[in-house]
């Protein structure tokens, strides 16, 4: 399957919301102690978290070059599983920045990208490891790899000097003069031309349903994302290739996909407020239930100080369908929706023809060990790789009172995959 790299936006917006909770969370902290003291400690913060992403970097730069010589399936699986690692622990330490989406766009994609190939290859490759094909594609990633290295490793130094600072809430106690990191980052990705296209039977299809035949006009566009949140937009901010529009407001940004589907927002305001979480709970779902999502189950809940974020995933035939998520922030001063990302929803949200369970429920549950008790089931539709695997989702605890989700594969009866 061919995949263009480039034309795949927007992959970090879910790691976005995180980010805007937590750089909300420093806010909360600015307004009770001392501005000096608070900006030396988001200074550290920020600082070593972003030389976490340097580390990051330079470790997926260095497993992808010894991929450009693995043969053979065991230097192979490592070097795969070097990638993730790093890809990982990239995206963790990013989400702590205090950027906004397009900052992070053409970065965050590359990073999406060579862990989801590290992914597949984990799954296809032989006992003969890499092909020359895919050490070939090893070079490709390795070739930005290496110029993005070289220029975090650059904008690292510029940080530690002092020349470039952080973005809010760091700069709100800045004297003005310094370059910030938001505008250092959107020069750097500039720079990092195109990414290379990539063969392989990913996560990325070549078509995705971002993608569509007939895009609304920037007017459409400004006009749903006014409707959907009760805001006067502003003027554009940006517009990628596949017509997503972002749009700024007082106080934050709101994206739109080429379909008028309202893709994600985003706050940048101070919270400071104490309303209980199950009532901001009951908030988000009454929002989704208000824009027409329909068949929606929450299925995780966190609070970060006074936004609480909740994902919820929506049903089909009775059947939970894990790729299509939505995530929604709620401020606890006040109820507002904080932060708002359907970005997964509409990139996977389809009719499905789903066939009936090969294996019934008390067979598949054979599949969980004794040290567990199951306390529920339901049927759930998980994501694999770019496919679809119908499952049970047994909802169980251990001898110690702890929350386990295995999940087993409706067809064949065997464990999928195991949540704790």
């Amino acid at each position: 399957m061919h995949i263009t790299m480039r034309k795949k936006t927007f992959v970090l917006i879910v790691t976005y919301l995180t980010a805007a909770v937590l750089a909300l969370g420093g806010y909360g902290i600015a307004q009770s102690v001392n501005g000096r003291a608070y900006r030396l400690t988001a200074e550290y913060g920020y600082s070593h978290a972003f030389s976490e992403v340097v580390q990051s970097v330079d470790k997926l730069d260095n497993a992808l070059k010894r991929g450009m010589y693995a043969t053979g399936s065991e230097v192979s699986a490592e070097v795969c599983a070097d990638i993730c690692g790093s890809c990982q622990a990239a995206e963790m330490t990013m989400a702590v920045l205090p950027f906004s989406t397009q900052e992070l766009e053409h970065t965050a994609a590359f990073i999406n990208i060579a862990e989801d190939y590290a992914e597949y290859l984990l799954k296809t490759t032989g006992e003969n490891g890499f092909s020359d094909t895919e050490r070939a594609n090893m070079a490709s990633l390795a070739e930005i790899s290496e110029s993005l290295k070289k220029s975090l490793r650059r904008l690292s130094s510029d940080i530690n000097d002092g020349s470039v600072l952080m973005d809010a809430p760091e700069d709100a106690f800045a004297d003005g003069g310094a370059k910030v990191m938001s505008e250092a980052m959107l020069k750097m990705e500039s720079e990092l031309g195109e990414l290379p296209t990539i063969d392989y039977n990913g996560s990325f299809p070549e078509t995705t349903k971002a993608e569509f035949d007939n895009p609304v006009s920037e007017k459409a566009a400004k006009k749903a994302a006014e409707e959907f949140f009760g805001i006067e937009a502003g003027d554009t901010e940006y517009k990628t290739d596949g017509g997503v529009f972002c749009f700024g407001f007082d106080g934050g940004t709101v994206t739109v996909d080429a379909g008028g589907n309202v893709l994600s927002m985003s706050s940048q305001r101070s919270v400071a407020g104490d309303m209980e979480s199950s009532e901001l709970e009951a908030t988000a779902e009454k929002f989704l239930d208000e824009k027409g999502f329909e068949e929606m189950k929450m299925l995780s809940s966190s609070r970060h100080d006074s936004v609480l974020t909740a994902v919820f995933a929506c049903g089909t035939g009775g059947v939970l369908c894990e790729n299509d998520c939505v995530k929604v922030s709620v401020a606890a001063d006040d109820g507002s929706i904080y932060a708002f990302d359907a970005t997964e929803y509409y990139k996977h949200h389809t009719k499905r023809q789903l066939s009936a369970p090969g294996v019934s429920e008390a067979a598949a549950k054979a599949a969980i060990p004794g040290s567990l008790t199951v306390k529920g089931t339901e049927l759930v539709l998980c994501a694999d790789n770019s496919l679809e695997r119908l499952c049970y989702a047994f909802d169980c605890v251990n001898g110690g009172g702890e929350a386990v989700r295995v999940f087993v594969d409706a067809n064949t009866g065997k464990q999928f995959k195991i949540k704790v």
